[in-house]
């Protein structure tokens, strides 16, 4: 399966909020629907994002100059939290508020097949939007051998965990739309509409919340799990010549790019350029075998039992 870019991903998110904005707008001017209302609103607001997404996937592969040594990559989590913020006051909070006008204050919905169709449409083009987000979550995740699900919990690919965000809510927006007119059509209660609106604006708000935890865990400096960091160990300690692991930290630099600094205790008696073969070996094989790695650092140290041994050995 070929690789999916984040750019195609994000840009197709984007392209498929530009339907909702205009056709969702013009459908809700037409029948009255509060349903319809929020879904434009949603486009809007995902329109938005998807444009600061966009351009913080571009910044963000921006080369490493004088003053940003470990390049740009960053970057991107700023973006994601500026459209998380979107995403919840932008549809969230705005959608509610116009579903609890439709709930106090009903009014009908006119030509209803009109909606109907236009929800049809959205769940469609949200849909195949949704599916190539999932599609680059299956095959990033394939590549570092986990599930797709847990990959997505676990990664840094936060451009594409925004987009999917976007796209699964704006199909599971869809299909409360869809279920608030039908049971408006079946009960002839306008408020249905408005419930609709409402809960269409409660899973924006909590999908946004639940993006931003994950983002404030990348800006902190969030490392990866145990499973990577048995691969890491096992990588190096493959390497003739390797002793033990003393420390291993990692951090997150970017979208899929790690920083790793490892120090290693080697046996004993290797000449410099020895131990600079066995240091450019563990790069070499921990590069290949676990792609995200962006840079590693690599420092040869003595544990602190054989430091002191040493000392009790040194005549004064």
């Amino acid at each position: 399966m070929a690789k999916l870019s984040d750019v195609r991903v994000v840009a197709t998110s984007a392209l498929v909020s530009v339907s909702d904005v205009v056709l969702n707008l013009l459908v809700a001017l037409l029948t009255g629907s509060t349903v319809m209302l929020s879904q434009a609103l949603q486009g809007l607001s995902d329109l938005v994002t998807g444009g600061l997404l966009f351009v913080g996937v571009k910044r963000s592969k921006r080369k490493a100059d004088a003053r940003f040594q470990f390049g740009y990559g960053r970057e991107i989590f700023f973006w994601v939290l500026i459209a998380s913020i979107i995403m919840f006051a932008g549809t969230g909070a705005m959608s509610l508020y116009f579903g609890y006008q439709q709930v106090l204050y009903p009014s009908e919905v006119e030509y209803v097949w009109v909606a109907f169709a236009m929800l049809l449409f959205g769940l469609v083009t949200n849909g195949y939007a949704f599916s190539l987000s999932l599609k680059r979550l299956h095959h990033e995740g394939s590549e570092q051998g986990d599930h797709w699900w847990r990959y997505l919990v676990n990664s840094s690919l936060i451009e594409t965990k925004a987009t999917f965000a976007i796209d699964f809510l704006g199909t599971t927006a869809t299909i409360l739309g869809l279920l608030a007119l039908g049971v408006y059509q079946l009960t002839g209660l306008a408020q249905f509409d408005g419930v609709g609106s409402i809960l269409i604006g409660f899973t924006m708000m909590i999908a946004a919340v639940m993006l931003m935890r994950d983002i404030r865990d990348l800006i902190v400096g969030r490392g990866v799990d145990v499973k990577i960091l048995e691969q890491l160990k096992h990588e190096a300690l493959g390497v003739k010549g390797v002793n033990a692991i003393l420390d291993l930290l990692t951090m997150y630099v970017g979208s899929s790019k790690l920083f790793v600094v490892m120090e290693v205790h080697l046996q004993d008696d290797f000449t410099t350029d020895e131990v600079e073969k066995i240091v450019d070996t563990i790069k070499r094989r921990i590069h290949k075998k676990i792609p995200l790695v962006h840079h590693i650092q690599i420092e040869v140290e003595t544990p602190d039992e054989e430091m002191k041994l040493r000392r009790k050995r040194t005549p004064r």
